[in-house]
């Protein structure tokens, strides 16, 4: 190699594709497709745009490889906000989606204020909706009726993750209330296997979802708006469901639930709410988990995961409570991982594990986990 070549230059077309396509991966992490973040697909400083700005070669690699071009990110507030700006805007985003030629689209919308500064970009994210394998959407709840056209288009989404970005309690209580039909738009998803749902009151109410068909679930409230009867009520009617991932908030007047037995859930985690500000949530540590533990009864468990804060003399409530819905769930557990704090006492641990195993000495102890256990074979 001469002094002045680039080592890129020596590598071949397939292996710049790789480097691009886990460039394009890193930028399409959660931390980039948070509403808090300031990436957006429109943005030609960044890749794929600016991988085909260093030369010839390269830019004929990136114009011809079309998964390069299906993260779709889009921050109305931001990219739609100004008139000239909007139709730069508008030009790229055309742009970017021909580039992904028949590709499925990874999709995320956030707004605070909806599509009503910024319609133009919706009629060009609905003449690809048909490609649509992932949605992440951030918008107001009276911005949904916007999205009703794209009903029944929407066959190819498999991962679905709905939130809302309001910034107190009591504005997202007034506008889920004012909400009359409910949320129709993803009624015909029938090939919906993912669900996230952030900061969702009463979600079978609001949101009419193929919910039978649901493989996986993940349960967030940073607002305190979802206890756990209302994450019990969501889980009912999902037979298909082999994973969930809970923020766990012990529910008060509760009334009558019936203890829900989930048949395919094989892997569950639980988690406190960690929203420090949330004085109710901070004290409700711990007391959240035993009483999700104490409604659920899951037969087919093999993965349990517990990230709780809680309070020490509550240690006991959650170690019983493990240990009865592990007799009379009848499961066989293969990974077992423990994240609270304070740490939970050896006694308690040793008092779990014996449930999961009648021979500790089975289990494995894998480094650099408080507790974290797979039997042995």
């Amino acid at each position: 190699m001469s002094k002045g070549a680039c080592a890129a230059a020596l590598l071949d077309r397939d292996t710049l594709s790789e480097i691009f396509r886990a460039c394009m991966e890193l930028l399409d992490s959660p931390e980039n497709c948070d509403s808090n973040s300031t990436y957006t697909t429109l943005d030609t400083s960044r890749a794929p745009w600016v991988l085909g700005q260093v030369c010839h070669s390269w830019r004929h690699i990136v114009l011809s490889s079309p998964l390069l071009w299906t993260s779709v990110n889009i921050l109305l507030d931001r990219d739609g906000s100004e008139h000239n700006a909007a139709r730069r805007a508008l030009f790229l985003l055309d742009l970017y989606l021909s580039r992904s030629a028949s590709c499925p689209l990874s999709v995320s919308i956030h707004s605070s204020t909806g599509f009503q500064r910024s319609p133009f970009f919706l009629r060009s994210l609905i003449s690809a909706s048909s490609r649509w394998h992932t949605l992440l959407i951030n918008i107001p709840i009276s911005s949904y009726e916007t999205l009703s056209v794209l009903t029944g288009f929407l066959d190819s989404l498999k991962v679905l993750h709905i939130g809302v970005p309001y910034q107190n309690k009591s504005q997202a209580i007034r506008d889920f209330t004012n909400l009359r039909d409910g949320i129709r738009v993803f009624r015909f998803c029938n090939n919906l296997e993912r669900l996230t749902l952030n900061d969702i009151p009463f979600p079978r109410d609001v949101l009419h979802l193929p919910w039978a068909r649901i493989h996986c679930l993940s349960v967030h409230s940073t607002l305190s708006l979802v206890t756990n009867s209302i994450t019990i009520r969501t889980l009912h009617g999902l037979p298909n469901l082999t994973s969930c991932s809970l923020e766990c908030r012990f529910a008060i007047n509760c009334g009558k639930l019936h203890r829900l037995t989930l048949p395919m859930l094989r892997s569950m985690t639980l988690f406190s709410a960690e929203h420090y500000h949330d004085t109710e949530a901070v004290e409700d540590s711990g007391l959240g988990a035993a009483q999700m533990l104490s409604w659920l009864t899951l037969p087919a468990l093999n993965q349990l995961q517990l990230r709780q804060k809680f309070k020490i003399e509550l240690e006991h409530s959650i170690v019983v409570e493990v240990i009865q819905l592990l007799r009379r769930s009848g499961c066989e557990i293969r990974g077992l991982q423990l994240h609270l704090c304070p740490s939970i006492s050896e006694a308690g641990v040793m008092s779990i594990l014996k449930e999961v195993s009648p021979s500790p000495e089975k289990l494995c102890p894998l480094p650099g986990y408080r507790a974290y256990y797979n039997l042995q074979s």
